[in-house]
């Protein structure tokens, strides 16, 4: 890959991983509690805490306001997932582009 792209080495943490491992047992929290807390069916934290689901833009508004941190910071962690999975999947086929090189935008 071209050297300014950011290529992660090791996959990053689940969302739900970081919820489960950290966030609900310090806060005593169960799969019931967040969900009723978020306003969300249990269902759904269940599928995240599973990490069988990632966090849509309004759980990271749900979570940043839950738990007094940035909807950003919920969002960049699925948003490094997300990269992660895509090179996975595709990292063949977006090697095999060819870049333009920036003296012929010129």
């Amino acid at each position: 890959m071209d050297d300014g792209m950011i290529i992660v080495s090791r996959q990053p943490i689940h969302p739900g991983e970081f919820l489960r491992e950290d966030y609900m047992p310090e806060m005593g929290l169960s799969v019931a509690d967040l969900a009723k807390r978020l306003g969300v069916s249990r269902q759904t934290v269940n599928e995240i805490v599973r990490e069988k689901r990632g966090l849509s833009p309004e759980m990271c508004l749900r979570l940043g306001r839950l738990f007094g941190t940035t909807p950003q910071f919920w969002f960049n962690m699925q948003a490094k997932m997300d990269f992660w999975d895509s090179m996975e999947l595709h990292g063949k086929d977006i090697e095999a582009i060819e870049p333009i090189c920036c003296a012929a935008l010129a």
